[in-house]
């Protein structure tokens, strides 16, 4: 027998505090698009004046630090100080933003997001002076704007991953685009 619609329920209903909770998988969604957007600051501040050997900004290095409580919970590891340099907190953003990515839900796993996977895997030949470099700097290039010219420079590698970087939440949420 069916309880009319006015009758009480047993029990206090769910509170909206705990069903307006984030998932496991919305907070690392949120954590790598976060990641995503200080590395892509990151990249403008060592394009503006070609210096990735620069101290970092305060403002970048308290945000890596916030990011970096949230992902590894008390002991966030290595403390993060005022003397990191640009490429370096760049280097931790990438680390931490391919451990979130590698194990992304199946519906974040296109074919898209897997080359900005790639592209990352290709990150350290930004800072990498070495001419073998270029080739991979190419293929960064290649992999995030599909030009398939193969003497793309620094700039135009750093350009792509940036304008990736700031694209990140329409790879990791496709249906928000659509609604």
């Amino acid at each position: 027998m069916s309880q009319p619609p006015n009758a009480r329920r047993l029990g206090n209903p769910p509170v909206w505090g705990e069903l307006a909770l984030p998932d496991a998988d919305q907070s690392r969604r949120f954590l790598a698009e976060s990641l995503s957007l200080l590395l892509a600051d990151l990249l403008r501040s060592v394009l503006a004046d070609a210096s990735p050997a620069m101290p970092a900004d305060e403002t970048a290095v308290a945000r890596f630090s916030q990011l970096s409580m949230l992902l590894a919970g008390a002991d966030a590891g290595r403390p993060t100080g005022l003397g990191v340099t640009r490429a370096g907190l760049a280097k931790r953003c990438v680390t931490w933003m391919k451990l979130l990515l590698a194990d992304a839900p199946s519906g974040g796993s296109g074919p898209a997001m897997r080359e900005f996977v790639d592209a990352l895997g290709l990150f350290p030949s930004l800072f990498d002076s070495e001419p073998s470099a270029r080739s991979r700097r190419a293929r960064l290039t290649w992999l995030l704007t599909h030009d398939r010219r193969l003497d793309a420079s620094t700039r135009e590698a750093v350009s792509a991953l940036i304008q990736a970087c700031e694209h990140l939440g329409t790879l990791l949420w496709p249906d928000a685009e659509t609604a």
